[in-house]
C-alpha cells in the first residue's frame, strides 16, 4: 500500500466533478477544498483501486484529513468509510461533540474540541494493535485503547470507500474538505509532524523572509512558524535533509537535490551480551507489550530429569541490555507465542513434559496489567507437545499444537483450538493426523490461510513427508505434502509477490542411512509457490549441519537467512551457524559462517537504529545476543 489521497482517488479532476460537489476557495487561508450539498449522490470507488496487490487492509495505519467546520452540525457527518453489501468496515466521522473511529461495530469516540470554530484543521489517526490515536493540528495527541485488537486480516475485497456521504449516515458533511490521505504504519504522524520540543538548540536553521525577525534555535520546522495565515515561511529540517516551505499552515518539502546520504549494509555480527538462562534453551520468543518493553522469553528444557528445573526465563530490554524480569513455570518447555486478543496480551507455551507416557498440559498466561507480570490463565491438553503457533482468521482466534508423540507411538493427533468469546477460553476444534509433528508455521497467500507441518520421526526414518494445509469451510484440509529429513520448522517469508518456504531438515536417520554415517548432516530445501500449479516448488537447496531453525529478515532492502547449528557433530566449519543474503540470479548465498555457541532458534530486532539477534543455547545455559555491524557505502 503506496500513500493515497482518497479525495483524488474519488474525484479525479475539476472537470468531472459530481453532481453536488463544488470547489470553494478560502481567500483567508489560500485555500482550494470540496464543498457538499446535501442531496449529492455517492462519491466512492473500489478497494480494488486502492489496495491492488492485496485483498485484506492494513492492521497498522495512519489517515490524514484537512477540514474546515463551523459551528453548525447534522447528528452525525461522514467524512470517509469503507463498507461492503453487509456491513460497515471501517469509518470516521464527527457530531458536534464527538469524532468518531468506527470498524467491525467498534466505535472509539474522541471529543470535537477543534472543529467548531470555522478554521482549518489537521486531524490524523494512527492504528496498531490495541490502540488508536488521534492528533489535532500536530499539537494534541489523545491514545485510546480499543475494545478490541484492530484485526489482522480485514477482507476488502469487493468493497467501496465512499467519501462525505456514506451509507448509514443521514446527512452529507457540512465542512469544507481539502484532503484525505491514507498511509500504512502507525507511526506516521510523529514522523509528519515537526518536533514540538527542538531537538539541538546551538542549532539555527530557519530562513527570516525580512531582516527584523529575529531567529531561533530549532533543529527543524516548527507547527507555530506555519500557520494558516502564513504562506513562504522556509526552513531547513536537519533530520530529513530537506528545505521546507510554509503553505496554507502545512510545512511542504521543496523540490531541491541534495547528496544522498550513505546507505549501510550488514559487515558482521559481534557478540554483545552473554545470556545465562535456567537451563538448555529450545526457543526464544520476542516480544513487545505496549508501554512496558521489548521482552525475550526462552523455552528452557533440561536434558537431566533429576536436575530439572521447571522453570524458564523471561528477560527485559533495559538500558540496551536483557535482564532477568520473571521466570514462568514450565515443563521440558519446547516453544513460545505471543499474542493479544482484546486488550489483553498472552503467552503460550508448548510442554514436552517428563514422561511420554502421560498427558502433560501445555499452558497460557495472561499478562497482569497492574502487577507487571504474567500469571497462569488456562492449561490445554497436549501430548509431548513440541510447538504451539497462534493464528488469526476472519477476525477469530486459534492455536494449533503440534503433538510429537504418545507413548512410545510417533502417531499422535495434533489439535487446532479456537477461542470462545463466551467462556474466554481456547477450545479444540480439530483433530489433524500427525507423525512426529514437531513444528507449525502459519502464512497467508492470496487471501489463502495455511498451515504448514513438520514432521521429524515415525519410529522408524526421518524420512518422511510433511504437510501443508489449507483452511477451507472452517476446517484445515491437506494442500501439498513434500518429502523432508528430520524436519524441525518451516519459515515463510516474502520477497516482493513471491512466497516461499524454507524447511530445517535436522536429522537423517533410517534405512537411507542404514550405516548411521554423519546423521547430523542433511540438505534443507527453500521452496518457492507456482500459482499456475497450486503448489510449492523447490527454489533452492542448503547444505546444513544439525539445521533446527531458519529465520529470515531485512536490512534495508537486503533479504537474509540464518540457520542455526545445534552442533551435534562435524568438523570446526560443520559446527558454524551460516547467514545468507539473496543476491539477483545467485539467490542466497552464504555470506557469514559465524563462530557462535550450539544454537537452536534465532531472532532479531531493532533498538532505534540499531539491530540486534538473540540466538538460544541448545546444550547449556548460556545464550547470546548478538549486534549487528555495518559499512557504509
Amino acid at each position: 500500500l503506496d500513500p493515497i489521497n482518497l479525495v483524488e482517488e474519488a474525484i479525479p479532476t475539476i472537470g468531472r466533478l459530481p453532481d453536488g460537489v463544488s470547489i470553494v476557495y478560502d481567500a483567508v487561508s489560500h485555500v482550494h477544498a470540496l464543498q457538499f450539498l446535501p442531496d449529492i449522490a455517492e462519491i466512492g470507488f473500489s478497494t480494488e483501486r486502492l489496495l491492488r496487490h492485496c485483498t485484506y487492509f492494513p492492521e497498522e495505519f495512519s489517515i490524514f484529513f484537512i477540514l474546515k467546520h463551523g459551528r453548525e452540525y447534522a447528528k452525525q457527518e461522514c467524512i470517509f468509510s469503507i463498507e461492503n453489501e453487509n456491513n460497515l468496515i471501517l469509518s470516521i466521522s464527527l457530531s458536534k461533540r464527538k469524532v468518531i473511529f468506527q470498524y467491525n461495530s467498534i466505535k472509539v469516540t474522541f471529543r470535537n474540541v477543534a472543529l467548531k470554530d470555522n478554521n482549518w484543521h489537521t486531524f490524523g489517526f494512527s492504528v496498531s494493535g490495541s490502540f488508536v490515536a488521534m492528533t489535532t493540528d500536530c499539537l494534541n495527541m489523545r491514545l485510546k485503547r480499543l475494545k478490541r485488537t484492530f484485526p489482522s486480516f480485514i477482507e476488502v475485497k469487493n468493497s467501496t470507500v465512499t467519501i462525505a456521504k456514506c451509507p448509514g449516515y443521514g446527512s452529507v458533511l457540512r465542512g469544507n474538505l481539502k484532503d484525505i490521505i491514507l498511509v500504512p504504519g502507525a507511526d506516521v504522524a510523529k514522523r509528519t509532524c515537526p518536533p514540538r520540543v527542538p531537538r539541538n538548540f546551538l542549532i539555527d536553521n530557519r530562513l527570516p523572509l525580512l531582516p527584523d525577525i529575529s531567529a531561533y534555535q530549532s533543529a527543524g520546522p516548527r507547527w507555530e512558524d506555519c500557520t494558516w495565515m502564513d504562506v513562504g515561511n522556509l526552513a531547513f529540517d536537519v533530520y530529513s535533509h530537506s528545505l521546507k516551505v510554509c503553505v496554507n499552515g502545512i510545512w511542504k518539502q521543496v523540490s531541491l537535490k541534495l547528496a544522498e546520504s550513505q546507505k549501510k549494509h550488514l559487515d558482521y555480527l559481534e557478540v554483545y551480551q552473554d545470556l545465562e538462562t535456567p537451563a538448555a534453551a529450545i526457543d526464544v520468543e520476542l516480544f513487545t507489550i505496549p508501554g512496558v518493553g521489548i521482552f525475550a522469553v526462552f523455552a528452557n528444557s533440561e536434558s537431566n530429569k533429576r536436575k530439572r528445573r521447571k522453570v524458564s526465563g523471561m528477560y527485559k530490554w533495559v538500558d540496551k541490555k536483557f535482564q532477568l524480569y520473571q521466570k514462568l513455570p514450565t515443563v521440558a518447555a519446547q516453544s513460545w507465542c505471543h499474542f493479544t486478543i482484546g486488550s489483553h496480551f498472552y503467552l503460550a507455551v508448548a510442554n514436552y513434559g517428563d514422561d511420554t507416557d502421560a498427558v502433560i498440559n501445555s499452558t497460557i498466561f495472561r499478562w497482569h496489567s497492574h502487577r507487571k507480570i504474567f500469571r497462569v490463565y488456562q492449561s490445554i491438553t497436549t501430548y509431548t507437545a513440541r510447538d504451539v503457533e497462534y493464528f488469526q482468521i476472519d477476525g477469530e482466534h486459534f492455536l494449533a499444537v503440534a503433538n510429537h508423540a504418545k507413548g512410545q507411538s510417533q502417531y499422535v493427533d495434533s489439535a487446532i483450538l479456537k477461542w470462545n468469546y463466551k467462556s474466554r477460553l481456547f477450545q479444540e476444534i480439530q483433530t489433524i493426523p500427525t507423525v512426529g509433528a514437531y513444528d507449525w508455521t502459519y502464512f497467508v497467500v492470496d487471501g489463502f490461510h495455511f498451515l504448514a507441518l513438520a514432521q521429524t520421526f515415525d519410529g522408524q526414518t526421518t524420512l518422511l513427508d510433511s504437510v501443508i494445509y489449507v483452511y477451507r469451510g472452517k476446517h484445515f484440509v491437506q494442500f501439498q505434502a513434500i518429502e523432508t529429513n528430520g524436519a524441525t520448522d518451516w519459515e515463510f517469508f516474502t520477497i516482493g509477490e513471491e512466497a516461499f518456504l524454507v524447511v530445517s531438515n535436522a536429522y537423517n536417520y533410517g534405512p537411507q542411512n542404514f550405516q548411521g554415517l554423519d546423521t547430523y548432516r542433511t540438505n534443507s530445501s527453500l521452496y518457492t509457490l507456482n500459482r499456475q500449479k497450486r503448489a510449492f516448488e523447490k527454489y533452492q537447496t542448503f547444505h546444513t549441519f544439525s539445521a533446527i531453525d531458519w529465520e529470515h529478515f531485512m536490512i534495508g532492502d537486503d533479504h537474509f537467512l540464518v540457520v542455526s547449528n545445534a552442533q551435534n557433530g562435524g568438523t570446526e566449519l560443520e559446527r558454524q551457524s551460516t547467514m545468507y543474503r539473496l543476491q539477483g540470479v545467485d539467490r542466497f548465498v552464504p555470506v557469514h559462517n559465524m563462530a557462535l555457541r550450539p544454537s537452536s532458534d534465532w531472532e532479531m530486532f531493532q533498538d532505534d537504529d540499531e539491530y540486534y539477534f538473540v540466538y538460544s543455547n541448545a546444550k547449556s545455559t548460556m545464550s547470546q545476543v548478538l549486534k549487528a555491524k555495518f559499512k557504509y557505502v
